[in-house]
C-alpha cells in the first residue's frame, strides 16, 4: 500500500540520509542488500515458482515473507527474485507472456528514487514489472487483476548523547510485508491457477491479464507505466486490484466505494461476497482511526485514466503496513483464501461484461 504520507517523509529522511552518510564522520549501518547486483542470467533462483500444482495461498506467502525474498524493496535482488518466482509461476500455469513475448515489462526509475527504501544501494537491479494474460475471444477488451509486489524496508534514526565526533546513526532493517502485499500477490497467482484451469478448454469473453506491478510503494509508478503503454492497445478494460488482505481478527474487506464510474462494479462484487459468505464493511480503502484516507493502490492509475476499477483491500490496516508487525503470525489464511474464491466466482460470473 502506497502512504502518500510516509513517502514524503521519508523522501526528507532520505536526503539527510545521503548527508549523513558522505561526511561528518557518520556511521551507517548496512546491514541489508549487501551481496551485489543480480541478474536473470545468473539463474540462481530459476526454480522457484515452477511448481503451482505444490503451492497454495500460505506456501506462496511462507516463500514470499522468507530471508530470500524479505522487504522486495525496488532493484535489489529480493525484488529481482520475487519478479522471477512470478514469472516461473505465470509460465507453469499456461499464462500468455503479454509484453511482445516476454512477461516483463521495465520500469525506469533514477537513481534516487531506488534509494529511498534502500540508502546503502545495492539496487542496480533491473526493475519490472511481470505481467500474463489469458487470451480471450475478443482481444479489443480486457480484464486487469492486479497485485503489487515490492515492498518497504524500516530505518531507524538513533539520536545518541555523543563527542563532536560522533553523529547520528541510521539503521535499515528488513521487515516481511505479509500483509502489504505478499498476501495480494498470493491471491493474484492462486486466481490466476484456478482461472487458467478454468478457461483451458474453451476462451474467456475477453482477455484476462494478471499484472505483478513493482514499484508501487514509490508512488504507482509501475501501474502508471502499465497503463500508459498499453491503454491504447483495448478499446476498453477495467481493473481489480488486491492490495492488503487476510489480518486475523475482525476486519471486514473496505468496499465503500467513491468512484461513480466504479459503481456497477463494485455492487457487483459486493453481490458475489454476499453469495460467498465473505465478510465487509461500509467503509473506504487505507482509512486511519480518524477517519481519514491516508494510502492509496495501483487501482488509481487505471482511474485517471478513466476505467472502472475496484480495490480489495482489508479495513484496519493503516497501523499495520510498514512496520515489524506486518508479518506471517497476523496473517488469517482461510480468509485470504476466500477472497481468493470470491474473485474468481466473480471474474467467472461477470466474464462477458466489461466496467
Amino acid at each position: 500500500m502506497y502512504i502518500k504520507k510516509r513517502l514524503i517523509s521519508i523522501i526528507s529522511s532520505a536526503l539527510v540520509v545521503s548527508l549523513l552518510f558522505t561526511g561528518c564522520g557518520s556511521s551507517f549501518k548496512q546491514s541489508v542488500f549487501s551481496k551485489g547486483v543480480l541478474t536473470k542470467e545468473q539463474g540462481s533462483y530459476n526454480e522457484a515458482g515452477k511448481n503451482p500444482e505444490d503451492l497454495n495461498v500460505e506456501s506462496i506467502m511462507n516463500e514470499l515473507t522468507s530471508d530470500e525474498y524479505l522487504s522486495r524493496v525496488v532493484g535489489t535482488n529480493e525484488n529481482t527474485k520475487s519478479a522471477e518466482f512470478i514469472k516461473n509461476y505465470y509460465e507453469a500455469i499456461g499464462l500468455e507472456p503479454f509484453n511482445n513475448g516476454s512477461y516483463f515489462q521495465e520500469v525506469d526509475l533514477n537513481k534516487e528514487m531506488r534509494s529511498i527504501f534502500n540508502p546503502a544501494g545495492d539496487n542496480e537491479n533491473e526493475v519490472d514489472n511481470v505481467i500474463g494474460v489469458i487470451k480471450g475471444e475478443d482481444s479489443s477488451k480486457a480484464i486487469v487483476i492486479s497485485a503489487h509486489f515490492d515492498h518497504v524496508t524500516v530505518r531507524k534514526k538513533n539520536e545518541e548523547a555523543a563527542s563532536n565526533t560522533d553523529s547520528q546513526q541510521v539503521s535499515v532493517s528488513k521487515i516481511e510485508g505479509a500483509i502489504d502485499n505478499a498476501s495480494g500477490v498470493a491471491v493474484l497467482l492462486e486466481s490466476a491457477k484456478e482461472l487458467a484451469n478454468y478457461y483451458s478448454d474453451e476462451k474467456p469473453p475477453y482477455d484476462i491479464i494478471f499484472a505483478a506491478f513493482n514499484a508501487e510503494e514509490l508512488g504507482l509508478i509501475g501501474s502508471r507505466k502499465f497503463v500508459s503503454e498499453f491503454k491504447e492497445t483495448y478499446d476498453d478494460w477495467y481493473n481489480i486490484n488486491i492490495d492488503c488482505v487476510g489480518v486475523k481478527g475482525n476486519e471486514g474487506l473496505a468496499v465503500k466505494n467513491n468512484d461513480p464510474a466504479s459503481q456497477e462494479l463494485y455492487d457487483d462484487f459486493i453481490e458475489v461476497l454476499d453469495e460467498d459468505d465473505v465478510y465487509y464493511e461500509m467503509v473506504p480503502y487505507a482509512m486511519n482511526e480518524e477517519g481519514a484516507v491516508v494510502g492509496s493502490s495501483d487501482h488509481m492509475s487505471f482511474r485517471r485514466e478513466n476505467a472502472a476499477s475496484l480495490v480489495i483491500g482489508q479495513d484496519g490496516i493503516t497501523g499495520v503496513v510498514h512496520t515489524d508487525d506486518d508479518n506471517m503470525s497476523i496473517v488469517d489464511v482461510e480468509l485470504i483464501d476466500d477472497i481468493k474464491e470470491a474473485l474468481v466466482d466473480f471474474i467467472i460470473k461477470t466474464d462477458e461484461k466489461i466496467y
